[in-house]
């Protein structure tokens, strides 16, 4: 289990012309799926609700990425790779997003997540949206070989004007997990109820609020919860600095994990 801790991240990229990072981007989707990469640092609900734009027509997305390293009397090794892109249309759309992340001190690994996601929205209405979605995740650090998440719901807009929105959203959805040393794999019902709020506090500050709530169909005491506040402030066109927050919390962990991870980060995301 990787300790609670505060991280600062520092994000670099580049930003070449869109069809280009289209070409690229497109090879790795199947590779992001097969290999089944798995969560972001602090738990194992992948916020797929922030980082889009919303109202651009076509592909959009961006690419962040992080490698430090120390040798001496200090050897740490931290790499982290992710992307995310969007195709929208008049009323649909479909996003991908996909990352990896991966520790070592003193030559011994300390971390590794990795998670892959396909999301699908169509409008049926100015209010009303349809989700369907599959992700595969593996985090062998909280005993999780594999685990399936396969949903499909609706998403309501209580707000949404130019300065930011309002949406709640509720998925039912099939979870299949293979625990280490667990035996043979589960399958269970979940419900998963979402809300997201973004706000422009100024022209250049954005502030983004968003929550997961996925209890079991058949104990709704056994939840999985994650909330987390971003500031992002406009640095450039391309360049976002993003400060914020994020706690996950599993109300029934696998033995020997614990309960509640925490992360407070400093970033720079880059679009395309």
């Amino acid at each position: 289990m990787i300790p609670n801790r505060s991280l600062q991240r520092r994000r670099t990229g580049l930003r070449p012309p869109r069809q280009a990072v289209l070409a690229a981007l497109l090879p790795l989707v199947p590779l992001l799926l097969a290999i089944s990469p798995a969560g972001l640092r602090a738990g194992t609900i992948i916020n797929t609700l922030e980082g889009y734009d919303d109202r651009a027509r076509g592909w959009t997305g961006g690419i962040d990425g992080l490698f430090s390293a120390e040798g001496g009397n200090t050897e740490t090794l931290d790499l982290e790779v992710g992307g995310r892109t969007q195709w929208r249309g008049e009323r649909g759309r479909v996003r991908v997003q996909g990352s990896f992340s991966y520790e070592e001190s003193g030559g011994v690994e300390i971390g590794r997540e990795a998670v892959g996601h396909v999301r699908h929205n169509y409008d049926l209405s100015e209010a009303w949206a349809s989700v369907v979605f599959a992700q595969l995740q593996h985090n062998p650090f909280q005993r999780l070989t594999r685990r399936w998440l396969l949903g499909a719901g609706l998403r309501r807009d209580l707000f949404d004007d130019e300065r930011g929105h309002v949406r709640l959203g509720a998925t039912p959805m099939l979870e299949i997990e293979k625990i280490q040393d667990g035996g043979d794999p589960h399958a269970r019902g979940r419900l998963s109820v979402f809300l997201h709020v973004a706000r422009r506090l100024r022209q250049d500050v954005r502030l983004d609020l968003v929550g997961f709530w996925q209890p079991l169909f058949s104990d709704l005491a056994a939840a999985r919860t994650t909330a987390t506040a971003t500031f992002s402030i406009d640095v450039t066109g391309a360049v976002d600095l993003k400060v914020g927050v994020s706690v996950t919390d599993n109300s029934r962990p696998p033995e020997g994990v614990e309960r509640t991870d925490w992360e407070t980060f400093v970033g720079l995301g880059l679009g395309f």
